[in-house]
């Protein structure tokens, strides 16, 4: 298994990217944009699945067992980042 090292510098007051950070972690762990919306729904080989809601930031995942998690807009990009990889890493 490769370490995943992520360095996540956050954006200036006043500067909105939405889930920006998020998004290009998880492509850097293996995920792939949406053909039709790649800014906002990612996709990983495992059947996981990262979504952005809307302008405020909130976002759900959908992972391989079928469980879904929402989270909202003020949910540190961290603690996603960690559930996505999480839901894609199964325990045995």
């Amino acid at each position: 298994m490769t370490d995943l090292r992520l360095i996540i510098t956050p954006p200036e007051p006043g500067d909105w990217h939405g889930r920006l950070d998020v998004l290009e972690a998880l492509e850097a762990a293996g995920w792939v944009g949406d053909d039709d919306m790649p800014l906002s729904i990612v996709r990983h080989p495992s059947g996981a699945v990262w979504s952005v809601a809307n302008e405020s930031d909130d976002s759900g995942l959908d992972c391989p067992n079928g469980a879904v998690i929402e989270f909202p807009g003020d949910t540190p990009s961290l603690v996603i980042i960690a559930a996505c990889l999480a839901a894609t890493h199964p325990t045995p």
